[in-house]
């Protein structure tokens, strides 16, 4: 006669990068419910280029985490670092059915096809049907690096439920906070960090083109100041600073050049830049985007809790993990 819907279990959203681990905790897919923003900086060595290089300091970090948030068995989204990550176009014969499409790409592994690295772990994103091949789009990264994560998690008490892509969960986050999205737009989603650059170029949902590049700046010359507000600050040679992000800046050039004439022919540019990252001083990079591209430039602003403290850019990629829904 009656029914009674279930509280959503809560669920631990992480993100881990070269130098932080950022964690916020929701149900299901609602933004409304996210609480305990934690961000914590790593010491330098215990991760680089996405790889775990110290299994114990990590774990201890870990440990102290789930025991002073009690995080103890709750169910894990995160993200395999955007250092391993890679993203693949593969045309396979148009008679392998969509169900057998994982288990051709297995067997051709090492054969036809190729990845930079043995034993991928790889996941299928995207089915295109041509006239005389299938156009299959996959995410790949080395399954050992992924597998030492999730096993690093569980042996903290964690439970890996879900694992994603950085690119697509930052979309997700732009997607949402947009109040009109036309469907001829190509948005070129730029994350700049402190370490790195993530380029993801998305048109009508999809990806399209993923790249990560590292800058060359050591952690040495950054200091965390503390979650939210504090943040990180610069406390090495500034000329130096702005010279790799104005490198990191013209090389979009390029980028939107590639996507334009060699993937589209000319058919197709990229028409928004979305800008977002933890590097310090956004406003003065919006602007320098905007004094090299006539092109519109967004934003994306961090989001307000209603009547709560507000949570920093830096976690727009883990609210981005935190929409993606399913706990288990």
């Amino acid at each position: 006669m009656f029914s009674f819907k279930k509280d959503k279990k809560p669920v631990v959203n992480i993100v881990m990068e070269d130098y932080a681990i950022r964690v916020l905790i929701n149900q299901g897919n609602e933004l409304d419910s996210v609480r305990t923003p934690i961000e914590q900086a790593l010491p330098s060595g215990v991760i680089a280029d996405g790889k775990i290089r110290d299994e114990a300091a990590l774990l201890e970090m870990l440990h102290d985490m789930v025991d002073t948030y009690r995080l103890k068995g709750m169910p894990l989204r995160f993200y395999v670092p955007n250092a391993l990550i890679i993203m693949r176009h593969l045309e396979i014969p148009k008679n392998v059915i969509d169900e057998e499409i994982n288990q051709y790409i297995t067997m051709e592994i090492g054969h036809t096809i190729h990845f930079p690295f043995t034993n991928p772990l790889f996941d299928v994103y995207n089915i295109e049907e041509l006239e005389e091949t299938k156009r299959v789009t996959v995410f790949a990264a080395p399954e050992e690096d992924v597998l030492q994560y999730m096993d690093l998690f569980a042996e903290a008490k964690l439970k890996p439920a879900q694992a994603d892509v950085e690119a697509l969960g930052c979309y997700r986050y732009f997607y949402t906070r947009q109040e009109k999205q036309e469907q001829s737009r190509v948005y070129l989603l730029l994350e700049l960090n402190l370490t790195s650059t993530n380029v993801s170029i998305f048109h009508q949902h999809f990806i399209e083109f993923l790249r990560y590049q590292p800058i060359n700046i050591e952690m040495k010359d950054w200091e965390f100041g503390g979650a939210n507000e504090a943040g990180w600050h610069f406390t090495g040679n500034k000329g130096e600073l702005d010279g790799h992000i104005g490198d990191q800046l013209n090389e979009l050039a390029s980028i939107m050049n590639f996507y334009q004439f060699s993937i589209h022919q000319g058919n197709q540019a990229v028409s928004d830049i979305v800008l977002f990252g933890d590097m310090p001083d956004l406003p003065s990079i919006l602007e320098a985007l905007e004094d090299r591209f006539t092109i519109p430039i967004h934003v994306i602003s961090p989001y307000e809790k209603p009547a709560d403290e507000s949570l920093s850019s830096a976690f727009i990629p883990v609210l981005g993990l935190a929409l993606k829904g399913g706990s288990a």
